[in-house]
């Protein structure tokens, strides 16, 4: 109930015409007898109220309460709430186990992952602008958190260890930089059942931790293929089309083996919505997403021998390295 409907309750069990001069006149005897308890203060005002029709002892005499709030400042009066007759007896509500992760409809989480994205506000990127990425990685060993800054043209990166020093170089000589990644995202179709397809025949793994892969089982290879394109692509969430990244969430959806756990934690204990791939024996992969604005914060594999995981404590866009968005 709100305030308004309460306000409106309340109004239908005030008296229309009710005559308060008897009330008045008791309270002021009351109050020539020195009187200063709270006991028998509904029997001493009840002398000043002519008869009248009688109510159901559930309802409050609203009239009664209204005049005796002169003397409540004096003393202390416990109100107690009579049962209703008419009312049926409250059922016991069966308890929940904290310990069992609360579950959601994956296509109803992650459809409303895919409007908030629709709704985020597209960013134009310039060739001189860095991507920056603060992460933690616990993959056996829990390392410090560092910071990468990788300029967009793909010939300058930063490094920042754990607060230490800044350094900044040549980037490294690879198949992999952010405008390379840049050119990738912004080619990818905005149609899940499209991305799915595209995912499905890359011809080479993209993966920000790997599940079961090349060892999957032939029934969901190809869901873990797409699974794995989908998580390293969303480390670079600034980067993506707000279109594209709601097209992932919508892809995730339409995977078989995709559950949503509402009370997730990442690799830092942060809490988030884990998004979860079940490979039966080979484990399960959680993508955790903020419980916000369903950005990513990072990536866990559990199976029967580990517990490893990659966090993104930080990402965005800046002009210069050493800067934070």
């Amino acid at each position: 109930m709100n305030e308004m409907e309460l306000l409106r309750s309340l109004r239908d069990d005030v008296p229309a015409q009710d005559d308060l001069s008897g009330v008045e006149r008791r309270l002021a005897e009351l109050r020539a007898t020195g009187w200063t308890g709270g006991r028998g203060l509904g029997r001493g005002l009840g002398r000043g109220l002519g008869r009248g029709p009688r109510r159901a002892p559930a309802r409050l005499r609203w009239g009664l309460a209204l005049a005796g709030a002169a003397v409540l400042a004096a003393a202390t009066v416990t109100a107690v709430r009579l049962p209703d007759a008419t009312r049926e007896p409250a059922q016991a509500q069966p308890r929940t186990s904290s310990a069992q992760p609360r579950t959601s409809s994956a296509r109803l989480v992650l459809e409303n992952a895919a409007l908030v994205a629709h709704r985020s506000k597209a960013v134009t990127l310039r060739p001189d602008q860095w991507v920056y990425v603060k992460e933690s990685q616990h993959l056996g060993g829990d390392l410090p958190a560092f910071e990468t800054w990788s300029r967009l043209d793909g010939t300058r990166m930063a490094l920042r260890e754990d607060g230490g020093e800044l350094k900044i170089g040549d980037a490294e000589k690879g198949p992999t930089h952010p405008g390379r990644t840049q050119a990738e995202v912004e080619a990818l179709p905005a149609d899940p059942d499209a991305l799915i397809r595209h995912f499905r025949g890359l011809g080479r793994e993209l993966t920000p931790l790997s599940l079961c892969e090349p060892n999957c089982p032939p029934e969901i290879a190809g869901d873990v293929k797409v699974w794995g394109a989908i998580g390293w692509y969303m480390k670079f969430g600034p980067m993506i089309p707000p279109a594209t990244t709601a097209a992932m969430y919508r892809a995730l959806a339409k995977l078989p083996n995709v559950t949503v756990e509402e009370d997730a934690t990442d690799s830092d204990g942060r809490p988030g919505i884990g998004i979860v791939f079940d490979a039966g024996a080979a484990g399960k992969a959680y993508y955790i997403l903020d419980k916000g604005d369903y950005h990513y914060m990072g990536v866990k594999i559990v199976d029967s021998d580990r517990t490893v995981g990659m966090s993104v404590l930080a990402s965005g866009i800046v002009d210069e390295p050493g800067r934070l968005p």
